[in-house]
C-alpha cells in the first residue's frame, strides 16, 4: 500500500539526551522526501514540537489532533496545516487511526505507549491493517521489546502479533521497512490471536 499520510506519537518533553530531538528531525527529514504528511498530537511542546516545527519548515501537511483540556496547557502550534480539538482520548485515537496509512513511536511516555498499544491492539483484532513503527532511539524501547518477547515466550501473545510490529534504532532504516512492510491478508488477522489452545 502506499503511505500517504503517518501518524507520529511522541512525547510531551525532548528527554535528555540531544539525540532524541536529532533522530526526530531525521525523521521529518526523510518523510519530506517521501511527501508523506504527518498526524500528531497537536501540542507545541516538547518532541511534538521539534516534529511539527520541522515539518512546517520542510513545507509538510500536518494534522494535529489535541484534547479540548491540552489545548491551552500545551499551546497547539499555530503554525501547522490544521488542528483538530476533540473531548476525549476515545475519539482522539479513532481520529489518528482514521487519517493515517500507518504509524510510528518516537521515545515519549505513558501517553505514547498508550498510542502504541492502541494501535497495536486494534491490528490484532483485525480493526484495522496498517504498519506500525517503533523508533528506538539509543535503545530506550528495549525494556518494552523485551516484555513482548517474553510474552510470546509464555503463550500470551502470538509470534505473528510481535512480528507486526517495526522497530529499528535509526529512523531511515525504520521508514524503509515501515514503507516496504508486507501487510497480512485483511482476513488473515485470526492467526495474530492466541486461541488455539481453547
Amino acid at each position: 500500500m502506499k503511505i500517504n499520510s503517518l501518524s507520529i506519537f511522541c512525547g510531551a518533553h525532548k528527554g535528555h539526551d540531544p539525540i532524541f530531538e536529532d533522530e526526530a528531525i531525521e525523521l521529518v527529514n526523510l518523510l519530506a522526501e517521501y511527501s508523506i504528511d504527518i498526524v500528531y498530537g497537536g501540542g507545541n511542546v516538547g518532541l511534538m514540537k521539534v516534529i511539527s516545527d520541522r515539518a512546517v519548515e520542510l513545507g509538510i501537511n500536518v494534522t494535529g489532533i489535541t484534547l479540548k483540556s491540552l489545548n491551552e496547557f500545551e499551546q497547539s502550534n499555530p503554525n501547522i496545516s490544521k488542528t483538530l480539538i476533540v473531548d476525549d482520548l476515545f475519539e482522539r485515537k479513532k481520529a489518528f487511526i482514521e487519517l493515517s496509512d500507518g504509524f510510528i513511536v518516537l521515545p515519549g511516555g505513558i501517553g505514547s505507549m498508550d498510542e502504541l498499544l492502541e494501535v497495536v491492539v486494534t491490528n490484532q483484532l483485525g480493526l484495522i491493517n496498517k504498519p506500525v513503527g517503533l523508533l528506538n532511539t539509543k535503545n530506550y524501547y528495549d525494556g518494552f521489546l523485551s516484555w513482548f518477547k517474553e510474552s510470546v515466550k509464555a503463550g500470551f501473545v502470538s509470534q505473528a502479533n510481535f512480528d507486526a510490529l517495526i522497530y529499528e534504532n535509526t529512523p531511515k532504516k525504520l521508514l524503509e521497512l515501515l514503507i516496504s512492510k508486507k501487510l497480512p491478508d485483511d482476513d488473515d488477522w485470526i492467526k495474530r490471536l492466541n486461541i488455539n489452545d481453547r
